[in-house]
């Protein structure tokens, strides 16, 4: 969450703000410093790749999380596809 921790924030700034506050109570809940920086690092890749997708639910507040653990799934899903292609 550091590279959106300036002052100059735009609206997709904003946006990633309210996901990672809404987050903070499961991340505080992460057994390891690792953990919590690995699961920050992933929210924000995921963030970044389906900015669109979850920018449509910005307007519902509690909605932010859906989008992005949504993205997350299909995220998974095709690094879990991808290894099973170079496995076999």
């Amino acid at each position: 969450m550091c590279r959106y921790s300036n002052n100059t924030e735009t609206p997709k700034d904003k946006t990633f703000q309210k996901i990672m506050e809404q987050l903070d109570g499961f991340m505080e809940h992460l057994p390891s410093e690792e953990d919590k920086h690995l699961f920050s690092k992933m929210v924000s890749g995921c963030y970044d790749k389906h900015y669109e997708a979850i920018k449509s639910m910005e307007g519902h507040d509690p909605g932010l999380i859906t989008p992005l653990i949504m993205a997350l799934i299909v995220d998974q899903q095709s690094m879990v596809d991808r290894l099973q292609v170079n496995n076999c």
